[in-house]
């Protein structure tokens, strides 16, 4: 009995058993293709959520305050500008981290 066990003796089951293991391989690689497709989608989607949410809050933050205040659109202006910072800064974040 060989070291590699009774099942690769021959040159026959050695060569079926290197096929399959490179065509698992393939299977594997193009599976991993396949998933960063959806993970680079899944990426993009998370990037305009983190930029976006904020920018929103701090536009309807802003409205409610300038309507109480009764300030025209000051505060609706500058809570937007903060949040699209703001949202900017997370996504550059969470993009770097990553990479």
């Amino acid at each position: 009995m060989s070291a590699r066990g009774p099942h690769l003796k021959s040159g026959k089951h050695k060569d079926a058993f290197v096929s399959e293991v490179q065509r698992d391989r393939e299977r594997k690689e193009e599976n991993e293709r396949d998933k960063s497709f959806w993970i680079s989608v899944g990426n993009m989607g998370t990037v305009g959520w983190s930029v976006s949410v904020p920018m929103v809050l701090g536009l309807l933050f802003g409205r409610w305050l300038d309507g109480r205040l009764d300030s025209g659109h000051v505060f609706l202006l500058f809570f937007m500008l903060v949040g699209l910072t703001l949202g900017c800064i997370l996504a550059w974040r969470m993009i770097s981290r990553k990479i």
